[in-house]
């Protein structure tokens, strides 16, 4: 785990001083981004997170890019790893756009990109910036905050001599799922799919007759086993079908999911409809990369040598020193030569290898060896992870469902047994949608109802199946579990329901039959004193066994939690959870006081109290569990307590003078006995 240090400006020195600290502090002593001397690098990652120092005064590209001027540049690479080291975050994007705003405002205003130079006119022409650099609200508005934020952390760490107060001027964008106007219908029918489309990806799966409509339609069931995203399919491992028992004893099917955004490792469960369907895919998936995983569990167990088709050393007999000529070479990766591979003397032509963009580092001096081969490959195959997936390192290579080699899907270059990979969104999402080629719809001859071709991404399928939940009731707290949702409020964007189906469902909420006490229980909903027998007003109170009816108005809880043995208190017949925690509770109770005999026979003194303490406790406890599991007992029923069972101390009082007096006679109690009884003291 990173080192993490806290920075403190010092107040006696000037703010240029206090930039050069920051500085050093994050060079010399921050680890984050550290690996392979980040620091000199323009290109970081940690893990998943990739930060590209480039500006955006020039062309910015995926593979091309000019880094960012000097010595702007130097507090941009601070200020990213101090904020990371502090809270480590998947995307650094945003932060990264408002130090690219800030880094072209200044140099359009004061003709060099100084963080020192920072004033409220810098600010006000990097928002100019932002809306020149990007024209997406939604960027617009994140991208703000941060360079607000940018501003208060040099204010707040005394980086810049003035103190500019800005604040962003872009306002948070409408959620346009939930807008009523043009706008928002628009977008929900865009991101909604037809059922006729849905449906086409199951017939393309049951159609798929080769590997690249099998490998491809098993990934389009995935994800529509659940509200998915294509990132977490591709991740999935080899054995990721578990099966677990649930409450009646029959056995269901779970897939041992990581789930992006945040939430984690987690088990996606499977509707039983879809069973079938997931061992289905995924056997494909296995069947297709099993050669994949394979040739990289070869390349890790043999590193410096090359898998052949046999699963074999290519060159088993030679040293990694022999010299390769251009057909071997040829012949183990799999290509074809570019024009004649020896010229009309018979001497070999690299150039017909070397001349493809890939291998032109292979080539060097016009030989190739067995090891610099072998190492070559290693180096574009295993990447900056091996021998793990990625970052996190949770999964080997080889034990990746969704492996496969390079061409494997290909129609008309030869596969290379030695080698794996992983596709990426943009592939699957090619597959199915019409764009520079025909997709797999297209080649099967599925269409729309109306005849146009089928057009999807991977993402629609999530808000497919999102709205269809909740179209279906599912509530908000499960369908965030199931989808892999960190936060509940995320529902809300892949909710696209009309405005008119959302008014129905609040109109049966409200108007609707009312639940039973056992179903509002269960829900965490309120339920009145009236409906558990208590003829006051108010809501009573969940605990860990039931309901409470205490008046914590009219006085504190004199049980001290203890409500097993208390007669304000209600059990719910029903509840399997509830009920769960009586039988743990009895299972301590007996416990504490077989100790406790155990103390009164070795004449511990003040055990014997513990051991009535302890049997009037587990007596309780036993009886309402006996209760609750009696099968004549209806599922709804409340059980309490008798009040004879729970005395006051007034009754406890009351009935010993009671007893004093004789059956035949009433206590009569004087007013000074009362007050002492009650505690009060004679004025």
């Amino acid at each position: 785990m990173a080192e993490v240090f806290q920075f403190y400006p010092r107040a006696e020195v000037d703010a240029k001083q206090n930039l050069a600290d920051f500085i050093c502090l994050a060079r010399e002593r921050l680890t984050a981004f550290s690996e392979r001397g980040a620091w000199d690098s323009d290109r970081w990652k940690q893990g998943k997170t990739v930060a590209v120092f480039a500006t955006k005064t020039a062309p910015l590209g995926t593979y091309s890019y000019t880094p960012m001027a000097d010595p702007f540049k130097q507090f941009a690479k601070a200020y990213i790893r101090y904020t990371f080291s502090h809270r480590p975050v998947v995307s650094v994007m945003y932060s990264l756009h408002a130090l690219r705003c800030l880094e072209a405002a200044l140099l359009e205003v004061h003709g060099e990109a100084d963080i020192s130079h920072l004033s409220q006119v810098v600010l006000d022409v990097s928002a100019e910036k932002c809306r020149e650099f990007f024209s997406n609200a939604d960027v617009w508005h994140k991208t703000g905050l941060k360079i607000q934020h940018v501003c208060e952390f040099c204010i707040r760490h005394r980086l810049v001599p003035s103190f500019p107060q800005w604040q962003s001027p872009f306002k948070k964008p409408k959620i346009l799922t939930e807008s009523l106007d043009d706008g928002g219908g628009k977008h929900r029918s865009s991101k909604l799919p037809t059922h006729q489309a849905m449906l086409m990806v199951a017939d393309l799966f049951s159609k798929a007759d080769d590997v690249e409509s099998r490998y491809f339609s098993s990934i389009m069931v995935l994800l529509m086993v659940a509200p998915n995203r294509v990132s977490e399919v591709l991740a999935l491992p080899v054995d990721c079908i578990g099966w677990e028992e649930d409450d009646q004893g029959t056995s269901q099917m779970f897939l041992r999911w990581h789930a992006a955004k945040g939430k984690g490792a987690m088990k996606k469960w499977v509707v039983p409809a879809m069973q079938g369907v997931v061992e289905e895919a995924v056997g494909r998936l296995r069947e297709i990369g099993e050669p994949a995983r394979k040739a990289a569990k070869f390349a890790y167990d043999h590193p410096g040598r090359v898998m052949a088709e046999t699963g074999q050393d290519v060159l088993p007999e030679r040293s990694r020193e022999v010299r390769l000529s251009p057909e071997e070479v040829c012949r183990i990766i799999a290509i074809k030569p570019k024009g004649n591979i020896r010229d009309k003397h018979g001497a070999p032509r690299w150039s017909c290898i070397g001349s493809q963009k890939w291998l032109s580092k292979l080539v060097i001096s016009e030989e190739v060896t067995y090891g610099r081969l072998a190492d070559f490959m290693a180096e574009i195959y295993c990447g900056s992870d091996w021998p793990y997936s990625d970052g996190q390192k949770t999964t080997l290579v080889w034990d990746m469902l969704c492996l496969h080699r390079e061409n494997e899907l290909h129609q008309r270059f030869q596969t290379k047994p030695f080698s794996w990979r992983l596709p990426t969104a943009n592939e699957v999402n090619s597959r199915m949608k019409v764009r520079d080629r025909y997709s797999l719809f297209e080649r099967f001859g599925l269409k729309e109802a109306d005849g146009s071709p089928i057009g999807l991404t991977s993402h629609q399928l999530r808000h497919w199946l999102s709205t269809m939940s909740e179209r279906a009731g599912m509530d908000d707290y499960t369908l965030a579990q199931w989808a892999g949702r960190a936060r509940v409020s995320d529902n809300r964007h892949y909710d696209h329901r009309t405005p008119e189906e959302k008014l129905k469902t609040a109109q049966e909420l409200l108007y609707g039959e009312k639940p039973s006490v056992l179903e509002r229980f269960r829900g965490k909903a309120p339920v009145t004193y009236q409906e558990l027998g208590v003829d006051r007003l108010g809501t009573a109170k969940a605990t860990l066994y039931g309901m409470c009816t205490h008046d914590y108005a009219m006085a504190p809880c004199q049980k001290q939690m203890e409500c097993m043995t208390c007669k304000e208190h209600v059990c719910v017949k029903g509840d399997h959870v509830t009920l769960d925690r009586i039988k743990l509770l009895e299972e301590q109770t007996q416990s504490l006081l077989d100790r406790a005999q155990l103390a009164h026979e070795d004449g511990i003194f003040g055990a014997d109290r513990w051991v009535d303490n302890h049997k009037w406790k587990l007596a309780h406890v036993r009886a309402m569990r006996i209760t609750l599991e009696h099968p004549e007992v209806a599922d709804g029923s409340l059980a309490r307590i008798p009040d004879e069972h729970d005395p006051s101390a007034v009754e406890r009082t009351l009935r010993i003078l009671g007893d004093e007096l004789g059956p035949d006679r009433e206590p009569v109690i004087e007013p000074k006995i009362f007050q002492a009884l009650l505690g009060y003291e004679d004025a």
